[in-house]
C-alpha cells in the first residue's frame, strides 16, 4: 500500500487524516451509516482525486467499527485495485455479467472493516451496465452486507455513467481538486446531477492549498500537548 494514496492507514495522527474524520463527521451528520447507506463520489473532470477521497474515507469510516464496502465503478480507469494492491482478474463486472456471485468476488483490504469489489474486466458499455436493473439489484444486496458502501466512478462532465449510477444510491458528493477543477466543470457537475434528480449531499474539496499550513500548524499543536503531559508528570 501507498503511504501516499492511503495516508488515513499510515499516518493517522496527520492533519489530512483528521480532515477526512471531519468528512466522515459531516456525512455522519447526514445520516451515513444508518439512512444515508450508498454514497457515490464523482470529481466534475479529470484528475480530482476521487479515488484517493473514497479509499482514505472509507479507512476513517472503518476505523469507527463501521462495515465498509468501496465500489470501483469507474469502468473506464478503475483505480481502487492499484491503491489496496488487489487483483483485478474478477470485479464489479464479472457479477453484472453474470458470470460471478458478489460473495465470491467481493475482496478483503488489508485494513480491518473494508472490502473491495474491484471494477474487474473493462466493458465496452459502462453506462448501460451501471444503469441496468442487476446494478441496483447488486447495490441493495450490498446494504444487507455493509453499514457504509462508497462507490467510485467516472467523471461527470467526460461520461454518463456517474449521472446514470447517481439514480441508484442515498446520496452524491462532488469532489473538487483545488486548482484543478474549473468553476464551469462543477457547475455542469451540478447540473448532472440535478438534471439525474440525485440526492447532492455538497462538496468535498480536495488538495486545498491551506493543508500545508494546518499540517505545521497541527503539528506543533500536537507537540505543545506532549510537552504539556509531560510537564505534568514531572510536578
Amino acid at each position: 500500500m501507498s503511504s501516499y494514496e492511503l495516508i488515513t492507514h499510515n499516518r493517522p495522527h496527520s492533519f489530512i487524516t483528521e480532515s477526512f474524520r471531519t468528512l466522515r463527521a459531516n456525512l455522519q451528520f447526514l445520516g451515513a451509516g444508518d439512512t444515508l447507506k450508498t454514497i457515490l463520489l464523482a470529481g466534475g473532470g479529470f484528475g480530482e482525486g476521487t479515488s484517493f477521497v473514497i479509499a482514505n474515507l472509507g479507512v476513517v469510516f472503518a476505523q469507527t467499527g463501521q462495515r465498509v464496502i468501496i465500489v470501483d465503478c469507474d469502468l473506464r480507469k478503475p483505480q481502487q485495485h492499484l491503491i489496496f494492491n488487489l487483483d483485478n482478474q474478477l470485479g464489479l463486472t464479472s457479477i453484472l455479467s453474470g458470470f460471478k456471485d458478489p460473495d465470491n468476488v467481493l475482496k478483503a483490504a488489508p485494513i480491518a472493516g473494508v472490502r473491495i469489489l474491484t471494477s474487474g474486466p473493462l466493458p465496452a458499455n459502462p453506462a448501460e451496465l451501471l444503469g441496468s436493473q442487476k446494478m441496483s439489484q447488486l447495490i441493495a444486496g450490498l446494504k444487507e452486507k455493509a453499514d457504509v458502501i462508497l462507490l467510485d466512478a467516472s467523471p461527470l462532465t467526460v461520461v454518463a455513467d456517474a449521472a446514470v449510477l447517481s439514480k441508484a444510491v442515498d446520496g452524491v458528493l462532488i469532489v473538487v481538486r483545488s486548482r484543478v477543477a474549473s468553476h464551469d466543470s462543477v457547475s455542469k457537475a451540478k447540473e448532472l446531477l440535478m438534471n439525474a434528480k440525485a440526492s447532492i449531499l455538497g462538496v468535498a474539496l480536495n488538495c486545498a492549498r491551506m493543508c500545508e499550513i494546518s499540517e505545521s500548524y497541527y503539528s506543533n499543536y500536537g507537540s505543545d500537548s506532549k510537552n504539556q503531559k509531560k510537564t505534568k508528570k514531572k510536578e
